[in-house]
């Protein structure tokens, strides 16, 4: 037992249906589980540590308390050849080298594209438009409002998706849709059956880097299980912050009625009949959001979080600068004081919808125990937890978490009634 007191300075979190009167550690101890498990192993669910310090990179006198940017590596385990060249070149935890790394394959990606399209293969051409955009993106999404770089590769990446979808029929389609006077661009995508159905919809809301041109692509697994999805850069994020300055308010309600409030005069959508997804940020979009807005009729999401500022901004220092330009504040003591509105405190009871909130037990970015908190507060939804969601640079990416179940689409299915 005493391998389980270093776990992390932070403590180990209780784990488990507390209000069930569950005992703690109930993997470590042999007890039966009560929740899935995303993971490789599956089908249990256990104690949940948080931050291990002896495993940070850290580093003397960084920004971040010391803490090295973790998201800025590549890992060699990886069939794919361009982020396997992206991982031999480049410098691990520096921006620059970052950048320049996957600017330079984005390049060759979208060189390859032109030359295919100019000799009349539309759908090769289309595929590898599609790979540069993506290369662009993951160019893009580290880089501060203040790097003059940041904009023409974020213009790069839209560029290179539009110029895809030109050549060959997208799965999806273009939507505008209005929040409080300004236009947020998005898609929206449904399943190819017969027309005059009206289908379940899923909304995504995106992470603190995540862009609406790759959240779409994955919407896939969700229109094969009979349900519409609609991704849209919000407030805070994609295009709607680099292009339209816009910022996430802490009442992510607001933006969730724009969402649903669109839904309604579509003829091929049952309003009544909608769930919110949450990535990494999201965690906190989506409880924040189903805790004002009544016409969310499922809840879930990939990192779960009770209060921004405690379980991001604070947690995990390297990103409190993009936190910062995410909510508009205009420098980090103010952003402090902002974030004291972004919590569930408070409401996180007044959520009635089902929840499905996800963590994982070694999340460096995102604290586990903020999915806990939620949980416990969250006492007027139908909810559970589901372990190994979280971000992945708590673990080797390309290994076992790549080939988890698909949780969360099966679950809105599932809740929400859609038919295949």
């Amino acid at each position: 037992m005493d391998s389980l007191l270093n776990v992390s300075r932070r403590g180990l979190v209780k784990w488990g249906l507390a209000a069930a009167g569950l005992p703690a550690l109930t993997k470590v101890l042999g007890s039966s589980a009560f929740a899935q498990d995303a993971g490789s192993e599956g089908g249990k669910k256990g104690a949940v540590g948080g931050r291990a310090d002896s495993e940070l990179f850290t580093g003397n006198g960084l920004p971040g308390g010391g803490q090295l940017e973790i998201r800025l590596t590549q890992t060699m385990y990886t069939s794919d050849p361009d982020q396997l060249e992206v991982a031999q070149r480049m410098k691990p935890f520096d921006l620059d080298s970052w950048v320049t790394e996957w600017t330079r394959v984005a390049e060759r990606n979208e060189q390859m594209a032109e030359k295919f399209a100019a000799d009349g293969y539309k759908v090769t051409a289309s595929e590898y438009y599609l790979r540069a955009a993506a290369l662009y993106r993951d160019a893009c999404w580290p880089q501060p409002v203040t790097d003059s770089r940041m904009l023409p590769t974020y213009k790069k990446a839209r560029d290179n998706f539009d110029k895809a979808w030109k050549l060959v029929r997208p799965p999806f389609e273009r939507v505008q849709i209005n929040y409080e006077g300004k236009m947020l661009d998005g898609y929206f995508r449904k399943p190819n059956n017969p027309p005059g159905k009206k289908f379940p919809v899923v909304i995504a809301f995106q992470g603190a880097d995540t862009m609406a041109e790759a959240t779409i692509m994955g919407g896939g697994a969700y229109s094969a299980r009979g349900m519409a999805y609609l991704a849209v850069d919000f407030p805070g994020q994609g295009g709607a912050l680099r292009l339209k300055d816009l910022h996430l308010p802490p009442d992510t309600e607001r933006v969730a009625k724009a969402m649903i409030d669109y839904l309604e005069t579509r003829p091929d959508v049952d309003a009544t009949r909608v769930g919110m997804q949450g990535i990494s940020m999201g965690g906190y979009g989506v409880p924040r959001a189903a805790s004002g807005e009544k016409r969310i009729k499922a809840a879930f999401m990939s990192s779960g979080s009770y209060d921004l500022k405690a379980d991001l901004f604070e947690y995990y220092p390297p990103i409190q600068e993009r936190v910062r330009w995410i909510i508009g504040a205009k420098d980090l003591a103010d952003a402090r004081k902002q974030l004291a509105e972004y919590t569930l405190q408070g409401r996180a009871n007044k959520i009635e919808a089902p929840m499905l909130i996800g963590y994982s037990k070694d999340d460096r970015i995102m604290d586990p125990a903020g999915a806990l908190r939620l949980y416990e507060a969250a006492t007027n939804s139908k909810r559970d937890m589901v372990e190994g969601t979280g971000h992945v640079q708590a673990a080797n990416a390309g290994g076992p978490r790549l080939s988890r179940p698909a949780v969360f689409p099966d679950w809105a299915a599932k809740t929400l009634g859609a038919e295949v």
